[in-house]
This record gives C-alpha cells, structure tokens and sequence, in this order.
C-alpha cells in the first residue's frame, strides 16, 4: 500500500514537472540571453544580478530554488543543452 502511494506522488510530482517544463525552459532561455548581453558589455554575472531589482531577484531565486522546481529545471537544463549545443562556458 505504501508503495502505491509513494508512486503516485512521485507521478504526480512528475507531472506537475512537465507541466512546468515549458515556462521554466522560457526562463532559463531569457537568463541564458541576458547573461550574453551582459557579456558582451563586459559585465559579470554578478554584476548582473546586482543589477537586479528586488522582485526580479526574489523571482530568479524562487523558479531556481524552489524543491518543487527541482525536477523541471533539471529536465530545461537537459533541453537547453541539447538545443543548443552545451549551454556555453
């Protein structure tokens, strides 16, 4: 019984991740674009989020750190590299 209800959690978790797939790839697009940009002026990427402002940083922290995200941002990582060939550096 335990285990029936730990794999439907863990589906459930799965789902919610791919539901959330295309707006956290979305994100790590524009990240990965401005990063670039700044680059290009010379900025580091801390000066760029220094730059920041507060709801911008509150916004990155959350759809980066949050547990629940865990799974989709690992999966746009994945497609992220694979679209676009190794994700730079």
């Amino acid at each position: 019984m335990e285990l029936y209800i730990f794999l439907a959690i863990f589906g459930l978790y799965v789902l919610i991740s791919l539901l959330i797939l295309p707006m956290q790839y979305r994100f790590l697009i524009a990240l990965k674009a401005e990063e670039e940009k700044n680059r290009l002026k010379g900025k580091k990427q801390g000066d760029m989020y220094d730059a920041m402002n507060v709801s911008e940083l509150s916004l990155h922290s959350n759809l980066q750190g949050n547990p629940l995200f865990f799974l989709a941002n690992l999966f746009a990582s994945i497609m992220y590299r694979v679209r676009h060939g190794g994700g730079g550096k």
